[in-house]
């Protein structure tokens, strides 16, 4: 089914048989969501640890991608990071359970913030600002965090399930005063002309077409190259917003990226990717690694890396 927003449907339209597994899924997140704190994280280790059992081609995608970006790292260090990340990831999907289905307050003593003065300083400006963060595990609970200390609007991708759509729209669209679909730029223009911050994920390959090619741990990969684009058009200042799991909680953090944009997009694009190593290395096993970020070649006429051989 395409990818189309849900926010005009009503949950009568999902409920025929196609989409009763969905549903059954979706009640078991629920229950997990109210599980506490340590027993989700057990829960979403294990389920981790199952996930990488079975989960063969994100394992290759995770090894080829740790063998490009770490070409020091033995074998037996990268299926240890390997293992770890999948972990990460079990424990990930339990925290977006918790995201859709509890309050905010459930998690509010095991997060802590950094940065109000940071956007304290950058909206005082009047030009909003622009959010860029990296994809890390917690990214759906951590976000979930976010208002209660900033108006952000988040740019969000629909997925292919129109049940998981019709969950996850009406709960973002709960808790953030606004959501953006990625691919309409009206309305991030709209969002910063009110002084709002509007927050990009910007370490994925969205393809040739809307990237240029900059290094990333010194591969070059197809980089989103509307970050700088957007703060050359509008003036409006980009923020640094690093997250991630602690052993008691979650932490969200707030800095302000000086001197961008430049006039050059490859140089723009380098900057936010040696922006996303920094907040990648003290957290490896948290980060996305078994997303494709090297599928577009800089030569179209080379094979992908995650082919296998």
């Amino acid at each position: 089914m395409a990818k189309t927003t849900t926010l005009d449907k009503s949950i009568t339209d999902f409920l025929g048989p196609k989409h009763w597994l969905t549903w059954v899924a979706m009640g078991i997140a629920y229950s997990l969501s109210f599980l506490p704190w340590s027993w989700q994280q057990g829960v979403g280790k294990y389920l981790g640890r199952f996930l990488h059992l079975i989960a063969k081609r994100r394992r290759h995608i995770c090894d080829v991608n740790l063998t490009i970006c770490f070409p020091d790292m033995s074998k037996k260090e990268r299926e240890a990071l390997t293992k770890a990340h999948f972990e990460s990831l079990g424990k990930g999907t339990i925290e977006t359970f918790s995201s859709w289905f509890q309050g905010q307050d459930k998690f509010k003593s095991r997060t802590t913030f950094e940065g109000q003065d940071v956007i304290d300083k950058v909206l005082a400006q009047g030009r909003g600002c622009i959010l860029v963060s990296g994809h890390f595990s917690s990214l759906d609970l951590c976000g979930s965090q976010m208002p209660r200390f900033v108006d952000a609007h988040p740019i969000y991708k629909l997925q292919t399930n129109p049940v998981m759509n019709w969950v996850m729209e009406r709960q973002r669209k709960a808790i953030f005063s606004k959501t953006i679909e990625r691919s309409n730029m009206r309305e991030v223009l709209k969002s910063l002309k009110q002084n709002k911050a509007v927050w990009y994920a910007v370490d994925q390959d969205y393809g040739r077409k809307h990237s240029v090619f900059a290094p990333f741990y010194g591969r070059q990969c197809a980089t989103i190259a509307h970050i700088g684009r957007i703060a050359k058009m509008t003036n409006a200042p980009v923020v640094l917003y690093d997250y991630g799991r602690t052993e008691k909680g979650y932490f969200l953090r707030l800095s302000e990226v000086e001197n961008y944009p430049s006039q050059d997009d490859v140089e723009n694009a380098t900057r936010i990717n040696a922006l996303m190593q920094e907040v990648i290395e003290p957290k490896k096993e948290q980060y996305f690694w078994s997303h494709r970020r090297f599928k577009t070649q800089e030569d179209p006429n080379s094979p992908s890396p995650y082919d296998k051989q």
